[in-house]
């Protein structure tokens, strides 16, 4: 699926300061040789949170991570209203997840696509994610998701990077993104 977008925004870490208007809501992250690590911690009792504004309803967004100790690494998305969608890698797979309405108590998460990923200790990984309409394809390492659904179409609010446990590294993210 490809798009064209009037600008790419890029961020390699190479300053050791955190992004201008990236922020953290849980964990630690911090900029350190060239990279952005990011933990949970235990005092938070919730996973590592950092958000990358950029309101927009389709986008692309392409960047590297290395996990350094995490039990599971998400990209997620959210609308105005709440959480809206993520790709969840773990140990044993890659998901692709339309999130439950939080304010709905019969609501529940649906997998819209799954395969294998193994998250290999020290081994870095690219990750792309396209959002078309109602369709978001992803590629994490070799394993390929593609789902859609209605409610995808909504107005996203950035992208969150999510981990699970001891850390990840994040590096050269460049992403693109229409109203």
């Amino acid at each position: 699926m490809a798009l064209a977008f009037a600008g790419e925004n890029k961020e390699d870490f190479s300053s050791e300061a955190m992004p201008e208007n990236w922020s953290a809501a849980k964990g630690e992250w911090a900029v350190a040789d060239g990279s952005l690590a990011g933990k949970e911690l235990a005092t938070d009792k919730h996973a590592a949170v950092l958000t990358l504004p950029d309101s927009h309803a389709d986008s692309t967004i392409t960047f590297r991570f290395q996990n350094t100790g995490a039990k599971a690494f998400h990209l997620s998305y959210n609308h105005s209203k709440g959480h809206l969608f993520r790709i969840k890698m773990d140990g044993v797979k890659a998901d692709l997840i339309l999130d439950k309405n939080k304010k709905d108590p019969t609501s529940k998460p649906v997998v819209l696509a799954s395969g294998e990923f193994s998250l290999d200790r020290g081994e870095w990984y690219t990750v792309t994610c396209t959002v078309k309409g109602d369709t978001v394809e992803a590629k994490c390492g070799d394993t390929e998701l593609k789902g859609s659904h209605p409610n995808l179409t909504k107005e996203k609010t950035g992208y969150r990077f999510i981990v699970q446990g001891d850390g990840v590294l994040i590096d050269d993210v460049s992403y693109s993104s229409s109203k």
